[in-house]
């Protein structure tokens, strides 16, 4: 059966060029005017049939077995064969993610009814011949992982990650998309999602390509909205709730969350123009869902299994980041992500800019609010400067190298071992701390200038024109805001094409903080992790290059022998040979790996861990400088 207002259009060979062109070959002894005339109904047609929207329907039948029957209807085909594709990656995601094993019971049927013959031809693909010109698609999803990245189907919530929830027709890619979803059995239940509402359960897509970017939650959904003003229009801001708390808590959280819009908006000037005049949190914090955060064009996934009656302090920060993705990587977009690819992985060198930059203000935009005091704050620095400025992985690649390998970490599984620890430092943490060195820099150098002027001016020139940007776009960009080129070079040069950082001391210094080592005494063998049994002294990680241990060949998963010439026999004893270690001098060690007796040397290595203290002879007359980085009090 066809859906209402759906047409067929009575030529079967009407998409197919060839089909045209014979049209008007055999009716050139037309007069011109039957002709011309001819030619534009043909256009009309045509064009009037490429609007015709794809229709998606959602049966909740089954949800209480995680199964969703989703049917799919393709109207006004061109003659060939309809090639049917299940997504391998979504937004936000690098890596592929396999979507289609959880789709299954798959048929198709013609305008009439009757099925139509279904091959399988890929893992994710299907073929569907003899259609004359409708097809509908019916098949069965399973989803049970609720999250940024997959979706999830219970007895209380559809949450749905478009490209792991639905398939789609290459052919129809640009035709608009109508979602309905058969609430009858769940009065109580509201549909939240970016997508425009044509009702309470239908919403509208202009293309595939929005509708695969709007992730959407139906459910017992609370809902709390206000608006903001932004270059001469008023935006409705939503949060959509699944949670578990009180009224109040989320009140509570709401109005944090309006403080985090309007300082975002201050870095930049103004809010992107959001499709249809709105942006929506789609928040789940229960038990029922997976912790994650995935930024969309005119939304966001924000959940955990957290509450907001103990865990909102931890959980505003995805907000924050999220939402600051709005305009960086929404918007201010690699050429390299241009456009997105649903049906394998994407690489972008410029990860460490998209990703690692918004993680730079996330928490900065908590500080600057008040959300976060300084001292949380600073002390959130502590952690990522550790792991930045301490992973072996840095000699490996630059930060443009660190991005191009999100294919092989953001969420990829394997099951064989790598060695991550030793060549990859993660491009957010990464990238945050280069967006810090820059800020920082930026502020001793220039007194005036700043890292949001740099992001204005990238708002203005490519995330308001849209224009895709690449790696030296961003170095120029950064000399026309300081004025100073060679600046620019040098920075570029330095710590984006290579894998150097500054020297962070100075830097810091100007904000009346001291940066320090946070065990001055202690060797990097104090930090080991060891487990005591009865079957031995075992390693169960913390050997990276650069360890003390690294170059006698001691690997996670050995049992230490002796040390410097004694029984490593118990925790006690370990203490004690710890004590008599100098950092400098080289020691011999013994140790069993894979069940053989192995022996070596190493230089003892200092414990490189860092602190980022408040230097108090400095702190009155750093005072004015941290506060315009931090904002006040």
């Amino acid at each position: 059966m066809l859906s209402t207002g759906t047409t067929i259009l009575p030529f079967p060979d009407l998409f197919s060029l060839n089909a045209i062109f014979t049209i008007f070959q055999k009716n050139v002894s037309m007069n011109f005017y039957r002709t011309l005339l001819f030619g534009c109904f043909l256009f009309l047609t045509v064009s009037l049939a490429a609007q015709l929207a794809v229709r998606y329907d959602v049966s909740l039948d089954h949800i209480r077995q995680h199964e969703a029957v989703i049917t799919v209807e393709f109207p006004a085909l061109p003659p060939q064969p309809l090639e049917i594709i299940m997504p391998s990656s979504s937004p936000g995601r690098y890596a592929v993610h396999h979507f289609a094993k959880n789709v299954y019971a798959e048929k198709a049927y013609d305008a009439d009814g009757n099925q139509l013959p279904l091959q399988k031809t890929d893992i994710d693909r299907w073929e569907v011949s003899g259609h004359q010109g409708y097809v509908k698609f019916q098949y069965t999803l399973f989803a049970n992982h609720g999250d940024g990245t997959y979706s999830g189907i219970d007895n209380r919530k559809l949450h749905l990650n478009m490209p792991s929830a639905f398939v789609f027709a290459p052919v129809a890619e640009k035709r608009p998309i109508e979602l309905h979803f058969d609430l009858s059995k769940h009065p109580d239940w509201s549909v939240a999602t970016q997508l425009k509402p044509l009702s309470e359960s239908a919403f509208w897509a202009p293309n595939y390509y929005y509708f695969f970017d709007s992730p959407t939650m139906v459910g017992a959904i609370d809902f709390r909205r206000w608006t903001s003003d932004s270059n001469g229009k008023t935006y409705t801001i939503e949060i959509a709730a699944m949670h578990e708390g009180t009224d109040e808590e989320l009140n509570d959280y709401t109005e944090w969350v309006r403080q985090v819009v309007e300082a975002q908006k201050a870095v930049y000037g103004g809010l992107p123009d959001f499709d249809f005049g709105r942006y929506t949190f789609l928040v789940s914090y229960n038990p029922w869902i997976n912790g994650d955060g995935m930024e969309h064009r005119n939304s966001t996934v924000c959940s955990s299994k957290g509450n907001l009656a103990n865990n909102a302090s931890g959980l505003i920060g995805t907000i924050s980041h999220e939402f600051f993705h709005a305009w960086n990587v929404e918007r201010i977009r690699p050429k390299s992500l241009e456009p997105f690819d649903f049906t394998r992985a994407n690489m972008s060198g410029e990860l460490w800019f998209a990703e690692g930059f918004t993680s730079y203000y996330d928490d900065l935009i908590l500080r600057r609010t008040g959300i976060y005091d300084e001292e949380r704050y600073r002390r959130g620095l502590i952690g990522t400067l550790n792991y930045v400025l301490n992973s072996p992985g840095r000699q490996s690649y630059s930060p443009i190298g660190m991005s191009q390998r999100a294919p092989f970490v953001d969420a990829a599984s394997s099951i064989d071992e790598h060695n991550t620890a030793n060549i990859f430092v993660s491009y957010y943490p990464y990238g945050a701390v280069i967006g810090l060195a820059l800020d920082l820099s930026l502020r001793q150098k220039f007194e005036a200038v700043t890292l949001d002027d740099l992001m204005k001016y990238l708002w203005e020139h490519y995330g308001k024109t849209e224009v895709p940007y690449q790696v030296p776009d961003l170095q120029n960009a950064l000399a026309e805001v300081c004025g100073d080129a060679d600046f620019a070079e040098s920075f570029f040069a330095n710590y984006i094409y290579k894998s150097e950082l500054p020297d962070f001391g100075p830097l810091f210094a100007q904000m009346g903080w001291k940066l320090e080592l946070a065990n001055p005494d202690q060797s990097d063998l104090a930090g080991l992790n060891l487990d005591f049994s009865e079957e031995g002294v075992k390693i169960t990680g913390g050997i990276v290059k650069g360890h003390s241990l690294y170059t006698a060949g001691v690997q996670s998963g050995d049992f230490l022998l002796t040390l410097n010439g004694t029984a490593v026999s118990d925790e006690e004893a370990w203490k004690k040979i710890l004590s008599e270690l100098k950092i400098g001098k080289n020691y011999a060690i013994q140790y069993r790996q894979n069940g053989l007796e192995e022996s070596g040397e190493f230089t003892l290595v200092q414990d490189p861990r860092i602190t980022l203290e408040v230097d108090e002879k400095a702190k009155k007359t750093a005072a004015s400088k941290r506060a315009a980085w931090l904002g006040g009090e």
